[in-house]
């Protein structure tokens, strides 16, 4: 089938909803499916025959971001050439407006991800109270909108539900590569850990993600400070605008010698970093799936992570990772227990290789391809397999995550 991909976020931004795009994008036409990609400019030269970019602008309040045009002559006529059988829309915004109003002229099946739990976000405009509830119900008029809304994680479908959202949504992750990660270059390992001056022997705790407010970092620096494994070390693998703030952070707290900030790396050395690692380190609560924790998984790292709907999806506590409360004591005593201890570790590790070969991307996509089957014929899509949770336990977790958001905030400004 020809497949049309209609996304607001890809290259050359670096973030989970251009992974989860491009890592879809290749599984589908590993298929035999044609994949078609609608996104903002710049071009860049990596882009193929069948990548079309609408005419965009920097976002103010976050340069990395684009603003596109809600209509493309050109994008309009190719996208008529390539005589699509369903679109898929990966942001609510103008290019998804966009692929909305062609799906609508043409009258294909309209599928939508909602990748990003866009309230937890308004902080990057304007935090109030309104905006939150605006975002809540642009998210749920949105959706409503499209013949099948596909959420990457139980949390996201529970929110949508608590939004209001009537349209059917099915759970659906991102698949992780396992091949990329599941693969333990030794060799690559021990240079990207000379590369950036980590002794052979020190135990290395990794986060991987941009370094934004919402991901929480500050917490992870401040477990850090609380270690008493010896030679324990952060690595901060990517960049954002929350780097000088956390600077600050380390540098008040004197442990600059414990943290190591790499920036943006290529995928290969993603790979290498995960494999010089021996657990990975993560407290956000506002991920929709949080795709690096399935690629540090598919690496055998041990999961140690604030708990929370999303993770939980991937990790047990106990079983492949410990999961514990939003506090820094408690996250340097997991992270004290996993590194003190060899055996559980590798339990641990053999655990996490299993889970996340359930998650490959392949299998992901094979599950996609036969969503777009289905909402094309106009049958009711069939809901994939997902961790069974207590909707009491969904609403404390999202109004949680709603306090912490208020707070930082309050904090910061």
């Amino acid at each position: 089938m020809r497949i049309g991909f209609f996304t607001d976020t890809y290259t050359p931004q670096i973030n989970g909803v251009v992974s989860s795009i491009r890592l879809f994008a290749d599984a589908l036409e590993r298929l035999g499916h044609e994949v078609y990609i609608f996104a903002p400019t710049p071009r860049q030269p990596s882009d193929g025959p069948r990548v079309v970019r609408i005419p965009s602008v920097p976002f103010a309040f976050q340069p990395e971001m684009r603003l596109a045009s809600v209509y493309s002559a050109q994008a309009y006529r190719l996208a008529r050439q390539a005589n699509l059988d369903v679109i898929h829309s990966h942001d609510p915004f103008a290019i998804g407006l966009f692929g909305l109003a062609v799906a609508k002229r043409f009258r294909l099946p309209y599928v939508h991800t909602y990748h990003t739990l866009y309230p937890e976000y308004v902080h990057y405009v304007w935090e109030t109270r309104f905006t939150r509830a605006m975002a809540e119900r642009l998210s749920r008029e949105f959706c409503d909108q499209c013949d099948l809304v596909l959420a990457p994680s139980t949390k996201i479908e529970k929110a949508l539900d608590e939004w209001g959202v009537t349209a059917p949504v099915v759970t659906l992750p991102t698949g992780v590569d396992t091949e990329r990660f599941g693969l333990t270059d030794l060799k690559a390992a021990a240079a990207l850990r000379a590369r950036f001056g980590v002794p052979e022997g020190d135990r290395l705790l990794i986060f991987v993600g941009r370094l934004g407010l919402e991901k929480n970092i500050d917490l992870l620096v401040e477990a850090t400070a609380l270690l008493k494994t010896p030679g324990a070390r952060l690595l901060l693998v990517g960049n954002g605008p929350h780097r000088p703030d956390l600077e600050r952070h380390i540098a008040r707290l004197g442990i600059g010698d414990r943290v190591t900030f790499t920036g943006y790396l290529q995928r290969d050395d993603v790979a290498a970093a995960y494999a010089a690692s021996d657990a990975f380190f993560f407290a956000s609560l506002s991920e929709t799936q949080g795709l690096v924790v399935a690629e540090a998984m598919a690496s055998g790292l041990p999961v140690i992570a604030v708990d929370d709907l999303a993770i939980a999806d991937a990790v047990t506590d106990g079983v492949n990772g410990l999961l514990v409360p939003e506090r820094a004591a408690d996250l340097a005593a997991a992270a004290d227990r996993v590194l003190g201890d060899a055996e559980l570790r590798a339990r641990m590790s053999e655990e996490s290789v299993q889970r996340a070969d359930g998650l490959s991307i392949d299998l992901m996509a094979e599950r996609l391809s036969g969503l777009y089957t289905d909402v094309i014929a106009g049958r009711k899509p069939r809901r994939s397999a997902r961790v069974a949770i207590d909707a009491t336990r969904v609403g404390r977790q999202i109004a949680r995550l709603r306090r912490r958001s208020r707070a930082i905030i309050r904090h910061y400004l």
